[in-house]
Protein backbone atom coordinates (compact mmCIF):
# COMPACT_ATOMS: atom_id res chain seq x y z
CA UNK A 1 0.00 0.00 0.00
CA UNK A 2 0.95 3.26 -0.77
CA UNK A 3 1.96 5.68 2.13
CA UNK A 4 0.62 8.99 1.84
CA UNK A 5 2.48 10.14 4.94
CA UNK A 6 5.88 8.28 4.64
CA UNK A 7 7.58 11.85 4.30
CA UNK A 8 6.96 11.47 8.59
CA UNK A 9 9.75 8.23 7.90
CA UNK A 10 12.61 11.22 7.10
CA UNK A 11 15.67 11.56 9.79
CA UNK A 12 14.96 15.00 9.90
CA UNK A 13 11.66 15.15 10.18
CA UNK A 14 11.68 12.32 12.90
CA UNK A 15 13.97 14.36 14.95
CA UNK A 16 10.80 17.52 15.21
CA UNK A 17 8.21 15.57 15.68
CA UNK A 18 6.23 14.37 18.75
CA UNK A 19 6.76 10.53 19.28
CA UNK A 20 3.12 10.30 19.63
CA UNK A 21 2.15 11.90 16.84
CA UNK A 22 4.48 10.83 13.93
CA UNK A 23 3.38 7.16 14.71
CA UNK A 24 -0.16 7.93 14.99
CA UNK A 25 0.13 10.00 11.56
CA UNK A 26 2.44 7.23 9.58
CA UNK A 27 0.00 4.96 10.71
CA UNK A 28 -2.88 6.10 9.05
CA UNK A 29 -1.59 5.14 5.59
CA UNK A 30 -3.78 6.47 2.45
CA UNK A 31 -5.05 9.60 2.71
CA UNK A 32 -8.65 8.62 3.57
CA UNK A 33 -6.76 7.62 6.78
CA UNK A 34 -4.93 11.04 7.34
CA UNK A 35 -8.13 12.09 7.29
CA UNK A 36 -9.72 9.90 10.47
CA UNK A 37 -6.46 10.38 12.24
CA UNK A 38 -7.72 14.01 12.55
CA UNK A 39 -9.43 13.22 15.68
CA UNK A 40 -9.74 16.83 17.58
CA UNK A 41 -10.64 14.71 20.88
CA UNK A 42 -7.16 12.95 20.98
CA UNK A 43 -5.73 16.52 21.44
CA UNK A 44 -6.35 16.03 25.24
CA UNK A 45 -3.28 14.76 26.12
CA UNK A 46 -1.87 17.63 24.67
CA UNK A 47 -3.63 20.35 27.49
CA UNK A 48 -6.23 21.40 25.01
CA UNK A 49 -6.92 24.99 24.96
CA UNK A 50 -10.71 25.28 26.36
CA UNK A 51 -12.84 28.60 24.04
CA UNK A 52 -16.47 28.73 22.92
CA UNK A 53 -16.20 27.51 19.76
CA UNK A 54 -16.67 30.49 18.23
CA UNK A 55 -19.07 33.18 16.89
CA UNK A 56 -19.33 31.94 13.17
CA UNK A 57 -18.89 34.39 11.02
CA UNK A 58 -19.73 34.84 7.28
CA UNK A 59 -19.02 37.38 4.32
CA UNK A 60 -21.88 39.62 3.59
CA UNK A 61 -24.62 37.79 1.80
CA UNK A 62 -22.76 34.08 1.47
CA UNK A 63 -25.15 31.31 1.81
CA UNK A 64 -22.60 28.79 2.28
CA UNK A 65 -23.28 25.08 0.45
CA UNK A 66 -23.48 23.20 3.51
CA UNK A 67 -22.90 23.72 7.68
CA UNK A 68 -19.51 26.48 7.83
CA UNK A 69 -16.87 24.69 10.72
CA UNK A 70 -16.13 27.01 12.92
CA UNK A 71 -12.44 27.01 15.16
CA UNK A 72 -11.36 29.24 17.74
CA UNK A 73 -8.46 31.52 17.27
CA UNK A 74 -6.11 30.58 20.15
CA UNK A 75 -2.83 32.74 21.04
CA UNK A 76 -1.25 29.21 23.00
CA UNK A 77 -4.21 29.20 25.40
CA UNK A 78 -5.90 32.65 25.13
CA UNK A 79 -9.17 32.23 22.82
CA UNK A 80 -9.01 35.55 20.93
CA UNK A 81 -11.54 35.02 18.30
CA UNK A 82 -12.56 32.77 15.91
CA UNK A 83 -11.97 31.56 12.18
CA UNK A 84 -15.00 30.09 10.14
CA UNK A 85 -14.42 27.78 6.88
CA UNK A 86 -17.63 27.72 4.63
CA UNK A 87 -18.25 27.80 1.03
CA UNK A 88 -20.99 28.51 -1.64
CA UNK A 89 -21.27 27.47 -5.19
CA UNK A 90 -18.31 29.53 -6.49
CA UNK A 91 -15.85 30.19 -3.69
CA UNK A 92 -14.64 28.84 -0.44
CA UNK A 93 -14.19 31.28 2.41
CA UNK A 94 -12.03 31.58 5.35
CA UNK A 95 -12.89 34.44 7.82
CA UNK A 96 -10.59 35.93 10.85
CA UNK A 97 -12.99 37.41 13.85
CA UNK A 98 -11.33 39.18 16.63
CA UNK A 99 -12.86 42.05 19.15
CA UNK A 100 -8.82 43.07 19.16
CA UNK A 101 -6.96 44.08 15.66
CA UNK A 102 -5.87 41.44 13.26
CA UNK A 103 -2.08 42.67 11.49
CA UNK A 104 -1.02 39.79 9.24
CA UNK A 105 -2.51 36.87 8.33
CA UNK A 106 -0.90 33.55 6.58
CA UNK A 107 -2.94 30.61 5.21
CA UNK A 108 -2.41 27.21 3.57
CA UNK A 109 -4.96 25.23 2.28
CA UNK A 110 -4.55 21.58 1.25
CA UNK A 111 -5.19 17.65 1.47
CA UNK A 112 -1.99 16.22 2.93
CA UNK A 113 0.52 18.62 5.69
CA UNK A 114 3.44 17.17 3.56
CA UNK A 115 2.50 19.82 0.83
CA UNK A 116 2.60 22.73 3.43
CA UNK A 117 5.42 24.97 3.35
CA UNK A 118 7.76 23.74 6.24
CA UNK A 119 11.27 23.88 7.23
CA UNK A 120 13.65 20.64 7.18
CA UNK A 121 12.67 20.54 10.89
CA UNK A 122 9.35 20.30 10.06
CA UNK A 123 8.27 24.01 11.21
CA UNK A 124 5.80 25.56 8.74
CA UNK A 125 7.14 28.41 7.09
CA UNK A 126 4.17 31.23 6.99
CA UNK A 127 6.10 33.78 4.09
CA UNK A 128 5.68 30.78 1.47
CA UNK A 129 2.01 30.15 2.28
CA UNK A 130 -0.22 30.79 -0.90
CA UNK A 131 -2.46 33.11 0.81
CA UNK A 132 -1.64 35.82 2.75
CA UNK A 133 -2.62 39.49 3.90
CA UNK A 134 -2.06 42.44 6.13
CA UNK A 135 -5.94 42.92 7.54
CA UNK A 136 -4.75 46.64 8.85
CA UNK A 137 -6.00 45.92 12.23
CA UNK A 138 -9.86 45.71 11.14
CA UNK A 139 -11.92 43.15 13.09
CA UNK A 140 -12.56 40.80 10.21
CA UNK A 141 -11.11 39.21 7.39
CA UNK A 142 -11.73 36.90 4.85
CA UNK A 143 -10.31 35.13 2.19
CA UNK A 144 -11.57 33.82 -0.75
CA UNK A 145 -10.52 31.34 -2.82
CA UNK A 146 -12.00 30.02 -5.88
CA UNK A 147 -13.07 26.74 -6.07
CA UNK A 148 -12.35 26.34 -9.60
CA UNK A 149 -8.82 27.62 -8.96
CA UNK A 150 -8.54 24.94 -6.18
CA UNK A 151 -10.08 22.09 -8.41
CA UNK A 152 -6.79 22.59 -10.42
CA UNK A 153 -4.99 21.42 -7.69
CA UNK A 154 -7.49 18.79 -7.03
CA UNK A 155 -9.20 20.35 -4.06
CA UNK A 156 -12.54 20.06 -4.80
CA UNK A 157 -16.45 18.32 -4.26
CA UNK A 158 -16.72 16.09 -1.62
CA UNK A 159 -12.76 16.91 -1.13
CA UNK A 160 -11.33 16.42 2.81
CA UNK A 161 -9.16 19.84 3.44
CA UNK A 162 -6.65 20.44 6.00
CA UNK A 163 -6.18 24.19 7.00
CA UNK A 164 -3.71 26.34 8.97
CA UNK A 165 -4.58 29.50 9.40
CA UNK A 166 -2.13 32.20 11.97
CA UNK A 167 -3.11 35.55 12.38
CA UNK A 168 -1.48 38.54 14.59
CA UNK A 169 -4.04 39.79 16.88
CA UNK A 170 -2.60 42.92 18.58
CA UNK A 171 1.29 41.74 18.26
CA UNK A 172 0.24 38.29 19.54
CA UNK A 173 0.33 35.38 17.21
CA UNK A 174 -2.47 33.16 17.08
CA UNK A 175 -3.47 29.93 15.01
CA UNK A 176 -7.58 28.76 14.19
CA UNK A 177 -8.40 25.18 15.47
CA UNK A 178 -6.84 23.06 18.84
CA UNK A 179 -5.42 19.91 17.28
CA UNK A 180 -1.75 20.64 17.27
CA UNK A 181 0.42 20.32 14.02
CA UNK A 182 2.39 17.45 13.75
CA UNK A 183 6.01 17.81 13.66
CA UNK A 184 5.62 21.22 14.76
CA UNK A 185 8.48 22.88 17.34
CA UNK A 186 6.24 25.32 18.66
CA UNK A 187 3.05 25.72 19.37
CA UNK A 188 0.34 25.90 16.13
CA UNK A 189 -3.13 24.11 15.08
CA UNK A 190 -4.82 22.77 12.29
CA UNK A 191 -8.39 22.87 11.69
CA UNK A 192 -10.37 20.50 8.97
CA UNK A 193 -13.09 20.77 6.25
CA UNK A 194 -14.89 19.17 3.53
CA UNK A 195 -16.13 20.92 0.67
CA UNK A 196 -20.27 20.40 -0.22
CA UNK A 197 -21.45 21.18 -3.66
CA UNK A 198 -24.70 23.13 -3.26
CA UNK A 199 -26.03 20.97 -6.39
CA UNK A 200 -25.11 18.09 -4.20
CA UNK A 201 -28.40 17.00 -1.85
CA UNK A 202 -27.81 17.85 1.92
CA UNK A 203 -30.05 17.75 4.43
CA UNK A 204 -32.47 20.22 5.30
CA UNK A 205 -30.80 23.66 6.59
CA UNK A 206 -31.43 24.05 10.53
CA UNK A 207 -33.08 27.43 10.73
CA UNK A 208 -32.45 27.72 14.71
CA UNK A 209 -31.19 30.75 15.53
CA UNK A 210 -29.62 31.89 18.97
CA UNK A 211 -31.15 34.30 21.52
CA UNK A 212 -30.43 36.10 24.63
CA UNK A 213 -32.58 37.95 27.31
CA UNK A 214 -31.35 41.75 26.90
CA UNK A 215 -29.52 42.20 30.36
CA UNK A 216 -27.73 44.88 31.51
CA UNK A 217 -24.34 43.58 30.85
CA UNK A 218 -22.45 42.56 27.56
CA UNK A 219 -20.08 39.11 27.59
CA UNK A 220 -17.46 41.20 25.45
CA UNK A 221 -15.47 44.18 26.91
CA UNK A 222 -16.66 46.66 28.40
CA UNK A 223 -16.72 50.36 27.00
CA UNK A 224 -17.82 51.89 23.59
CA UNK A 225 -17.17 49.83 20.57
CA UNK A 226 -18.69 48.24 17.78
CA UNK A 227 -19.43 45.44 19.56
CA UNK A 228 -20.96 47.26 22.54
CA UNK A 229 -23.55 49.63 20.29
CA UNK A 230 -24.81 51.21 24.20
CA UNK A 231 -21.96 51.17 26.11
CA UNK A 232 -23.02 48.40 29.01
CA UNK A 233 -20.19 47.19 31.00
CA UNK A 234 -18.58 43.73 29.84
CA UNK A 235 -17.56 41.02 31.53
CA UNK A 236 -15.04 40.66 29.04
CA UNK A 237 -15.58 36.48 29.17
CA UNK A 238 -15.82 36.07 25.35
CA UNK A 239 -16.05 37.12 21.88
CA UNK A 240 -19.67 36.19 21.30
CA UNK A 241 -22.93 38.43 21.47
CA UNK A 242 -25.15 37.90 24.09
CA UNK A 243 -26.12 39.57 27.31
CA UNK A 244 -26.12 39.31 31.72
CA UNK A 245 -28.75 40.55 33.90
CA UNK A 246 -27.12 41.60 37.17
CA UNK A 247 -29.36 42.88 40.00
CA UNK A 248 -28.40 44.42 43.10
CA UNK A 249 -31.51 44.86 44.78
CA UNK A 250 -35.23 42.77 44.48
CA UNK A 251 -36.11 42.89 40.90
CA UNK A 252 -39.55 42.24 39.53
CA UNK A 253 -38.86 43.62 35.16
CA UNK A 254 -39.36 42.47 31.89
CA UNK A 255 -36.70 42.17 29.26
CA UNK A 256 -36.84 41.66 26.05
CA UNK A 257 -35.47 38.19 23.82
CA UNK A 258 -33.30 38.86 20.75
CA UNK A 259 -32.32 36.05 18.19
CA UNK A 260 -29.55 37.04 15.86
CA UNK A 261 -28.38 39.96 17.43
CA UNK A 262 -24.82 40.16 16.05
CA UNK A 263 -22.19 42.48 17.69
CA UNK A 264 -25.07 42.70 20.38
CA UNK A 265 -26.97 44.97 18.17
CA UNK A 266 -30.66 44.79 18.55
CA UNK A 267 -31.63 46.62 15.08
CA UNK A 268 -29.61 43.97 13.33
CA UNK A 269 -31.36 40.82 15.37
CA UNK A 270 -35.01 40.22 15.88
CA UNK A 271 -37.54 40.13 19.07
CA UNK A 272 -38.64 37.23 19.68
CA UNK A 273 -40.42 37.15 23.43
CA UNK A 274 -40.12 38.25 26.45
CA UNK A 275 -38.49 37.21 29.88
CA UNK A 276 -40.19 38.24 32.95
CA UNK A 277 -37.86 38.03 36.41
CA UNK A 278 -38.84 37.84 39.86
CA UNK A 279 -35.97 37.64 42.27
CA UNK A 280 -36.03 38.71 46.65
CA UNK A 281 -33.49 38.16 48.79
CA UNK A 282 -34.89 36.32 52.07
CA UNK A 283 -33.26 34.74 55.45
CA UNK A 284 -33.64 30.91 55.51
CA UNK A 285 -33.21 29.03 58.34
CA UNK A 286 -30.30 31.80 59.07
CA UNK A 287 -28.83 31.78 55.29
CA UNK A 288 -30.03 34.51 53.00
CA UNK A 289 -31.34 32.75 50.01
CA UNK A 290 -32.33 33.80 46.27
CA UNK A 291 -35.75 33.06 45.81
CA UNK A 292 -38.20 33.78 43.14
CA UNK A 293 -38.77 32.68 39.28
CA UNK A 294 -37.69 32.89 35.17
CA UNK A 295 -40.33 32.95 32.88
CA UNK A 296 -39.76 32.75 28.76
CA UNK A 297 -42.84 34.06 27.64
CA UNK A 298 -41.93 33.38 23.30
CA UNK A 299 -43.69 35.52 20.94
CA UNK A 300 -46.09 34.02 18.28
CA UNK A 301 -44.50 32.82 15.18
CA UNK A 302 -41.31 31.45 17.19
CA UNK A 303 -41.02 28.46 19.18
CA UNK A 304 -38.27 26.84 21.94
CA UNK A 305 -35.88 24.31 20.81
CA UNK A 306 -34.15 24.26 24.01
CA UNK A 307 -33.00 27.00 26.58
CA UNK A 308 -30.07 27.18 29.39
CA UNK A 309 -30.22 29.54 32.31
CA UNK A 310 -27.51 31.06 34.54
CA UNK A 311 -28.60 31.86 38.14
CA UNK A 312 -25.92 32.70 40.94
CA UNK A 313 -24.25 34.39 43.37
CA UNK A 314 -20.71 34.49 41.47
CA UNK A 315 -20.52 36.53 38.29
CA UNK A 316 -20.13 34.50 35.63
CA UNK A 317 -16.70 33.14 34.06
CA UNK A 318 -18.18 31.32 30.95
CA UNK A 319 -20.35 32.21 27.72
CA UNK A 320 -21.03 28.90 26.79
CA UNK A 321 -24.63 28.04 27.62
CA UNK A 322 -24.27 24.51 27.97
CA UNK A 323 -21.76 25.11 31.00
CA UNK A 324 -24.72 27.59 32.64
CA UNK A 325 -26.42 24.45 35.16
CA UNK A 326 -29.65 24.37 33.96
CA UNK A 327 -30.36 23.34 30.30
CA UNK A 328 -34.40 22.16 28.92
CA UNK A 329 -34.91 20.64 25.47
CA UNK A 330 -38.05 21.15 24.06
CA UNK A 331 -38.43 17.79 20.81
CA UNK A 332 -41.69 19.52 20.04
CA UNK A 333 -41.06 23.33 20.52
CA UNK A 334 -42.59 25.51 23.02
CA UNK A 335 -43.55 28.89 24.20
CA UNK A 336 -43.99 28.90 27.67
CA UNK A 337 -41.45 27.91 30.57
CA UNK A 338 -40.99 28.85 34.06
CA UNK A 339 -37.77 27.87 36.82
CA UNK A 340 -37.73 28.28 39.98
CA UNK A 341 -35.36 30.56 41.43
CA UNK A 342 -33.37 29.02 44.59
CA UNK A 343 -29.74 29.52 45.71
CA UNK A 344 -27.65 30.79 48.18
CA UNK A 345 -27.01 34.40 47.67
CA UNK A 346 -24.68 35.51 50.87
CA UNK A 347 -23.16 37.78 48.22
CA UNK A 348 -19.53 38.16 49.64
CA UNK A 349 -18.49 40.52 47.26
CA UNK A 350 -21.31 42.78 46.92
CA UNK A 351 -22.20 42.33 43.28
CA UNK A 352 -25.59 41.59 43.66
CA UNK A 353 -26.66 38.15 41.76
CA UNK A 354 -26.48 37.33 38.30
CA UNK A 355 -28.71 35.69 35.54
CA UNK A 356 -28.16 34.86 31.94
CA UNK A 357 -31.50 33.32 29.90
CA UNK A 358 -30.41 32.07 26.44
CA UNK A 359 -32.75 30.09 23.63
CA UNK A 360 -32.68 28.25 20.52
CA UNK A 361 -35.27 29.22 18.70
CA UNK A 362 -37.52 28.53 15.30
CA UNK A 363 -39.72 30.39 13.15
CA UNK A 364 -43.17 28.35 13.67
CA UNK A 365 -43.81 26.45 10.20
CA UNK A 366 -46.26 29.18 8.45
CA UNK A 367 -45.83 31.83 9.88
Amino acid sequence: MKKKLIWLLFPALVLSCQVQDAEELAAAGEEEDLWEAYDPSSAARYSKPKGDNGPLTLPPDVKPCTAPAVYDLFARDKDLGSVTISNDDKNLYVTYFTTKSLQKLFLWVGADLKDMPRTQSGNPVLVNFFYKAHANNASTYTFTISLDELAKRKLDCNKNLLFVAYAEVDGEHAFGGDFPIPCFNRWAFIMKYKIICCSAPEPPVSDDETAFAKGNWVFVQGGCNEFNPECLPGLNISNRWGWAINADEPLEFSFDIYAGAAKNDITKGTKVGRLAVEYATVVINGNPTAIGTITYIIDTGWTMKELHIYAADNRPTTAAPGQYGHTVKFPSGSTYYQYTINFADPDVVNDGVWFIAHAVVNPTPGQ
